[in-house]
C-alpha cells in the first residue's frame, strides 16, 4: 500500500521547502553547507513513522548520509565524510543483495565491473590533486559501483515502479556527486555546486520514495 495522496503532497512540499532553504544558505549565507542535512534528516525521521515493517537498514542508510554531510562540511575531514557516505552505499548494497537469487549474482558481477571501470576513468582522468582523500574517494567509488550494479540488475529483472525509482535515485546521486567532486578538486564555479545539490536532494527523496513503495 502506497503513501496516501493526502499525506504525500504536503510531505513533498515540506521537503522541497527545506531543500530551497538549504540551497539559499549554500549560496548566500556564511554557514554554507551546515544545513544541507535538514532535508535528509526529515527523510530519516519519516522512515521511522511510515515504514510499517521497520527495517533498521533503511534508517541506518539515511543516518550514514547525514553523518557524512555533517563531517564533510570541514574540508580537513573530507575523507572521513566520504567513508560515511561509502557506508551508506554498503548498507544499501546489503539491503539490495537480499532481493536476488544465486543464479543472478554472476550478472551483478558483470555490471559491477562495468560501473567500476567507468568510475576508474573519472577517478584517474577527471580529478586533479586528490591529496589525502585518495583512499576515501577510491573506496567511495567502489561502493557506489557495487550498489549501482545491484539496483540496475534489480530493475532489469523486475521492472516495477519501486525498482525503477531506486535506480533513478542512484543514477541521480552519481550525477550530483560527479559534479561536486569535479567542482571541489578543480575549483569550478559555485553555481555548479548549486545544481549538484538540487540533484542530490532529488536523489535522496527518490530513495525514500522507492523504499516506501517497496516496504509500506
Amino acid at each position: 500500500m502506497s503513501i496516501k495522496k493526502s499525506f504525500k503532497i504536503p510531505f513533498l512540499i515540506i521537503y522541497a521547502l527545506l531543500g530551497v532553504l538549504s540551497l539559499y544558505i549554500l549560496v548566500y549565507h556564511e554557514y554554507k553547507y551546515s544545513l544541507k542535512l535538514l532535508p535528509t534528516l526529515m527523510l530519516a525521521l519519516s522512515s521511522l513513522q511510515l515504514l510499517k515493517k521497520f527495517d533498521k537498514r533503511i534508517f541506518a542508510f539515511f543516518l550514514s548520509i547525514i553523518l557524512g554531510d555533517v563531517i564533510i562540511v570541514n574540508f580537513a575531514k573530507f575523507g572521513l565524510g566520504l567513508y560515511f557516505h561509502s557506508l551508506s552505499f554498503i548498507i544499501l548494497s546489503y539491503l539490495s543483495w537480499s532481493f536476488f537469487k544465486k543464479k543472478l549474482r554472476k550478472e551483478i558481477i558483470k555490471y559491477f565491473v562495468i560501473f567500476l571501470i567507468l568510475f576508474l576513468i573519472v577517478f584517474f582522468f577527471s580529478i586533479d590533486n586528490k591529496g589525502t582523500a585518495y583512499n576515501s574517494i577510491f573506496i567511495y567509488g567502489v561502493s557506489l559501483s557495487l550498489v549501482t550494479s545491484l539496483l540496475f540488475t534489480n530493475y532489469l529483472k523486475m521492472m516495477i515502479q519501486a525498482n525503477y525509482i531506486l535506480f533513478l535515485a542512484i543514477a541521480a546521486r552519481i550525477v550530483s556527486d560527479s559534479i561536486l567532486t569535479i567542482v571541489m578538486f578543480n575549483n569550478y564555479n559555485m553555481y555548479y555546486t548549486f545544481v549538484a545539490y538540487i540533484i542530490y536532494f532529488t536523489s535522496n527523496y527518490l530513495f525514500f520514495r522507492g523504499f516506501t513503495l517497496k516496504y509500506v
